[in-house]
């Protein structure tokens, strides 16, 4: 014998289940608002954890200058596709953000806005970086501060940098890189 489920009943039961989603919602974007980095954006302590996480061994320079400090501040990882990770460097003296490497994983891409914020071009120059094309672009990023970038392909990924410093020490950080991987 089957009983009638009045309209109300199931109208109730949908409104709980739709409050208990939009609750879980809510609540898997509080944790990254708390510590200020956006939805999707993963954080790891070391580049160790990172390359554990993601699966694959990270790009690093083998040449930072003397005003930069180790490890990176931060590390996040964007899942993608294709997944990328950045590293932020800070300066030694004022511990502020001076450098940030950014590359992709798997397929050459641009890094997203959420990783490295887009930035007005005010001059682009083609380059060799260890024999591989790059590209140096000087950009305004947002607060108005002139930084350097540089990017370029290479074994499947897209390496970008972006540097609050002299071109020429960007174009050597990035060459330590291009020597250390094959």
């Amino acid at each position: 014998m089957t009983f009638p489920v009045p309209r109300r009943i199931v109208q109730s039961w949908l409104v709980v289940v739709a409050a208990f989603a939009v609750g879980l919602a809510v609540l898997d974007r509080l944790p990254p608002m708390i510590a200020g980095t956006p939805h999707g954006i993963r954080v790891y302590a070391t580049v160790a954890d990172a390359e554990r996480a993601l699966g694959a061994r990270l790009w690093l320079p083998a040449y930072y200058p003397d005003t930069l400090a180790w490890p990176p501040a931060r590390i996040d990882a964007w899942p993608g596709p294709p997944s990328m990770v950045a590293l932020h460097v800070n300066a030694r003296s004022d511990g502020r953000e001076r450098l940030i490497l950014v590359q992709s994983l798997g397929s050459p891409a641009g890094p997203p806005d959420v990783l490295l914020a887009s930035a007005d071009t005010l001059t682009s120059t083609d380059v060799l970086v260890r024999g591989r094309p790059a590209v140096v672009t000087r950009v305004v990023v947002p607060g108005g501060e002139v930084v350097h970038d540089v990017h370029w392909d290479q074994g499947g990924r897209r390496v970008t940098l972006r540097y609050h410093g002299p071109v020429e020490e960007l174009l050597l950080i990035a060459a330590s890189m291009a020597r250390t991987q094959s």
